[in-house]
């Protein structure tokens, strides 16, 4: 846990290049992280499998595989993963994005979710404002303002104190829903309100956005991803082939932190998504911190996406080792095309592909400079003595 934490702070260290005071907070990353323990401080979590049980006395930052939540936390919680469930109190908001998300208990303030399903469970109760984005929402708790909800098909059956605005192929309300405010939807057929469900105000539908014939038509949509797809893989490939050319080694060193810490490289990369941001804007208040500011944000944009180049060449060795390759016996060119082409196809898949997006930028992002700052530190360490 010492190297974790040191790995955190270092990698702060490193981006930021000034010394200035960083937020304090617990870091915790590995395949798998259970944290049962009460944590007087805020927590950044990663991991294949993430389950925090413990009472956290501050924010909650989170990412992996599969994310549970179940302990309070007097903060806010900002997290994202493949399958993530929410049932703890949570004392402000939350931020939430995952394939699958369920989200229970009692939120201080607002919730902003999105993925590809989305189950806001009975029992569950919205202090202010609720926000959904997804293939498929079910709205099963206590909103006590708005509701704002967008996706495929969208489900109410909780009681809503405010106003609903609901975009969605399908709009269904069961008999338990209540409606204190109005209903606008839009949708490509009329609302079904079942026996028992009440509106108290106006039930509107309204027209869909207009868009121009070409963005209607389906095959004109699916021309214009695919196109993007294509330029993307591309530009990928261009940056990955210079970088295996001109550095094979640092590629393979960074590749191998990706496959080997992958936690903690996602958990690093997460924290400097967030953070550095918000360091260059503290940075631009005194004049003379304006140029460090530039050559901050300057690193930051030029190793951000690039960073995916690792994750693929990860993917793509994954894949050859599976498939019985011996390593080394396939050209570190064919194996780099194999993992963007996965990634391609990862990133691709509706409702879900922007969640694999994310893990990638930010695990290579994470692993590029834990390595760097690594390599570094290995070269201030003084040389052992001659005999």
């Amino acid at each position: 846990m010492r190297g974790y934490r040191l790995t955190v702070a270092l990698s702060f260290a490193l981006v930021l290049a000034v010394p200035i005071q960083a937020t304090a907070f617990v870091p915790r990353a590995g395949s798998t992280v259970i944290v049962t323990e009460q944590i007087r401080d805020d927590l950044y979590v990663a991991g294949g499998t993430v389950e925090v049980t413990g009472e956290v006395d501050g924010d909650v930052v989170a990412a992996g595989g599969t994310v549970t939540l179940s302990g309070p936390a007097t903060g806010g919680i900002l997290v994202s993963g493949g399958n993530v469930t929410i049932r703890g109190s949570v004392g402000r908001s939350i931020r939430a994005a995952a394939g699958t998300l369920a989200v229970g208990g009692r939120i201080g303030t607002d919730a902003v979710l999105a993925g590809g399903n989305v189950n806001v469970e009975r029992g569950a109760e919205v202090g202010r404002d609720l926000v959904v984005a997804a293939g498929s929402v079910q709205v099963s708790a206590r909103v006590h303002r708005n509701a704002y909800l967008t996706g495929g098909s969208v489900t109410i059956a909780g009681t809503i104190d405010g106003n609903v605005e609901a975009q969605a192929d399908e709009v269904v309300l069961l008999p338990t829903a209540r409606i204190n405010g109005s209903l606008r939807y839009s949708s490509r057929r009329p609302i079904e309100i079942q026996p028992g469900a009440q509106v108290t105000g106006q039930v509107t539908r309204v027209a869909r956005p207009s868009r121009s014939r070409s963005m209607l038509n389906p095959a004109s949509r699916f021309g214009f991803r695919f196109a993007g797809r294509v330029i993307e893989a591309i530009w990928l490939l261009v940056i990955g082939f210079i970088m295996v050319a001109v550095a094979p080694r640092a590629v393979h060193r960074v590749k191998d932190r990706v496959g080997g810490r992958f936690g903690m490289s996602l958990l690093t990369g997460f924290v400097l998504a967030v953070v550095v941001p918000f360091a260059v804007i503290l940075l631009l208040v005194t004049f003379i911190g304006i140029p460090v500011a530039l050559v901050v944000m300057f690193l930051y944009f030029a190793t951000l996406y690039p960073g995916q180049v690792f994750v693929t060449a990860w993917l793509g060795e994954a894949i050859v080792r599976r498939l019985g390759g011996r390593q080394g016996a396939v050209s570190p060119y064919l194996t780099y095309a194999l993992g963007v082409l996965v990634l391609m196809i990862l990133v691709a898949l509706p409702f879900v592909g922007w969640l694999f997006r994310l893990l990638a930028i930010c695990t290579g992002f994470g692993a590029l400079w834990a390595a760097i700052w690594s390599a570094r530190v290995r070269g201030m360490q003084p040389a052992p003595p001659a005999v």
